[in-house]
């Protein structure tokens, strides 16, 4: 096999809102450290492969990104179905153009549309660099664990909070893919953990958060010879334990994530050194991209209901309700279904990528991944977009934040029970 790597930095060189934390309107004031996207062309005969990490909230969520696999696609010279891009979730990063009715609400669109634009020449640009760069080399896959993410839904009194829950389920889960030479030498290695990047809150420096923190002790260690990159898997309903204050949570000052990241290079090198690397051969890589439609519950479907929410003392359930009614008053229909993707890259006939472009609760990770089971996969959320949080039909039951995604979309009402093995029965099978 041959494969390619390329850095860029797409810290934004101008004003521009910030993404995260809900109705977030405000612009970052500097950079604590860039973000960046790396570029991974993968090779085996006439078959290739992109996979793309970015330090964002999500990739466009405005309609162009399809167009934007195929373009990829063409410089790598590869289906857009072969072309995965995921984002770390950092939410100290910018915000990018989306169709959803928050991008009315921003201070200034137009620095969105226009880094937007910017960000997908910086990132064409560096696949072209990786495609440029391409050497002989081999494949490694290893798991470990990690000690970083705990639980953010808490059960009290009958109701989800969104706090600490040390007893409530995670991923702890490290996923490390490492390419080396063809000297044998350590080229590039990624990490996947599934965690929410929240570390250091609603500041307002642009920061990768802990994922730049992990690779930047990363190069410190090796040096420049190996590029370090990271994979966000489904950790939407997780936040680093360090956030933990009591039964609340803290946002650490940004001098902190370096031990977070020491910490991590820690746990990623106990995989790196145990032996327990697998050579990842006979490459297929063969990708998949399958719609999942998931009905709604009906809950709101008269514009009475929506014209008594606005009422209402919640500022989600009020913007909800003017994006519902202005949505009949323009002759439009409130959507009783949502359409998201599933995206299968096998790397070889016994290892499989998944990527979903949603929000992914653990449970909804576990259910996923079992569709390929015996062989193994390395699930991904935030991946090609992120349109709503996903979580099981259990824990939907549950409520809390995360099962009312249908406020900021907008739909007739949360995402239906079984949404879970719709998204498992859209896995590509080889």
């Amino acid at each position: 096999m041959r494969f390619g790597v390329a850095v860029t930095d797409i810290s934004p060189p101008f004003k521009v809102p910030m993404c995260g934390y809900g109705y977030r309107k405000d612009s970052f004031d500097g950079v604590h450290d860039p973000l960046t996207f790396t570029a991974l062309v993968l090779e085996d005969g006439d078959r290739r492969a992109l996979i793309g990490a970015v330090d964002l909230v999500c990739m466009h969520r405005d309609g162009s990104i399809h167009g934007f696999l195929e373009e990829l696609g063409d410089i790598v010279g590869c289906p857009p179905d072969n072309v995965m891009l995921n984002a770390s979730h950092t939410h100290g990063g910018p915000h990018v153009p989306t169709s959803e009715r928050g991008y009315r609400h921003m201070s200034d669109p137009e620095s969105v549309k226009r880094y937007g634009e910017y960000l997908y020449e910086k990132m064409a640009e560096a696949v072209r660099g990786a495609c440029e760069n391409l050497q002989e080399g081999t494949l490694w896959f290893g798991e470990g664990t990690t000690s970083l993410p705990i639980s953010r839904r808490l059960e009290r009194d009958g109701k989800i909070h969104h706090a600490p829950s040390p007893d409530g389920p995670t991923d702890d889960r490290m996923h490390i893919l490492a390419f080396r030479n063809a000297q044998e030498r350590l080229a590039a290695v990624g990490m996947k953990i599934s965690c929410h990047a929240v570390a250091t809150g609603a500041r307002h420096l642009l920061t990768a958060d802990y994922p730049g923190a992990w690779r930047a002790e990363f190069s410190r260690a090796f040096g420049p010879e190996v590029t370090p990159f990271f994979l966000q898997g489904a950790g939407a309903d997780t936040r680093p334990r360090h956030t933990v204050e009591g039964d609340h949570w803290r946002a650490i000052p940004h001098a902190e994530l370096a031990d977070i990241g020491r910490e991590l290079l820690a746990e990623s090198l106990v995989v790196l050194s145990s032996q327990k690397l697998e050579p990842v051969e006979d490459l297929v890589l063969a990708g998949k991209i399958q719609p999942v439609e998931v009905p709604c519950e009906r809950t709101y479907t008269q514009r009475e209901q929506f014209q008594e929410l606005l009422d209402s003392e919640n500022e989600r359930e009020k913007r909800y309700a003017e994006e519902c009614l202005r949505r009949l008053d323009a002759g439009e229909e409130v959507p009783d279904h949502a359409t998201f993707h599933v995206q299968t890259l096998w790397l070889n006939p016994e290892l499989a990528l998944i990527g979903l472009d949603v929000e992914p609760l653990c449970g909804l990770g576990v259910v996923v991944e079992s569709a390929v089971a015996p062989k193994r996969a390395i699930l991904l959320g935030y991946t090609n977009g992120s349109f709503a949080y996903v979580p099981t039909t259990e824990e939907m039951a549950r409520g809390g934040y995360e099962a009312e995604s249908f406020y900021g979309k907008p739909w007739t009402g949360p995402l239906a029970p079984g949404m879970e093995d719709r998204f498992a029965e859209a896995v590509t099978l080889i």
